[in-house]
Parts: structure tokens; sequence; C-alpha cells
């Protein structure tokens, strides 16, 4: 079917499933972007400042670039099939509730 150098799509697979998601079908897309967040409260470390200052600054000097990077953000993309964006919606909305949620009935939980 397709050739080297085609402008065909490529195949995908579902990041959770591994199920193959063929070029023309629905498709979902999603976006995670973890990044530090500073709010806005500086306490004085034990030591004093200066001595904090040249604590980080060391460890920079021996840390790796790309480390330091994804300490501040890091940002992943995944090709999700309906089943599985379906459940990683339901995961979100309901972080707390466990994998095996029942809708509805007394016992919302299966142990």
């Amino acid at each position: 079917m397709g050739q080297e150098g085609s402008n065909e799509p490529k195949t995908q697979n579902c990041f959770r499933c591994g199920k193959e998601l063929p070029p023309g079908n629905l498709t979902y897309v999603a976006q995670i972007r973890i990044f530090a967040e500073f709010d806005g409260i500086l306490r004085e470390p034990e030591g004093g400042v200066d001595r904090q200052l040249d604590q980080l600054l060391k460890q920079v000097e021996r840390s790796n670039p790309e480390d330091l990077e994804k300490e501040v953000f890091q940002e992943f993309n995944f090709a999700l099939c309906k089943s599985c964006r379906d459940r990683l919606v339901d995961e979100f909305e309901h972080p707390w509730e466990g994998p095996f949620r029942v809708p509805g009935g007394m016992d919302r939980f299966t142990h």
C-alpha cells in the first residue's frame, strides 16, 4: 500500500491500550504539561541565603541540563482511542474513586 517517501499518513497506536488507530478514523490527543509553580512565598533558609545559593549553584554545576529542564517543565502528547479517552477523562473527573468505579448503586466501588 504505502511506499517509502509516500505522503500517506502513518498508522498510530493508542498510547494506553495499543489499539491501532488507522488514518481517517477518530483519534483523541491528550496533551499534558507539567511545570513548576512559584506560590510567591520565600522562606529564610537555614544557614542563610548565601549558603543556600552556594549549595544550589554547586548542585546545578553537577546536574545534567536536560534533567534540570525536566524539573521545571515537561510536555507529553498521547494519541488515544475513544475507549481510553473516556477512561482517562473519568479518572481525571473522579481521581479519588479508584479504577473500579461502578456507576450508581449503593456501593459505588467494586473491591
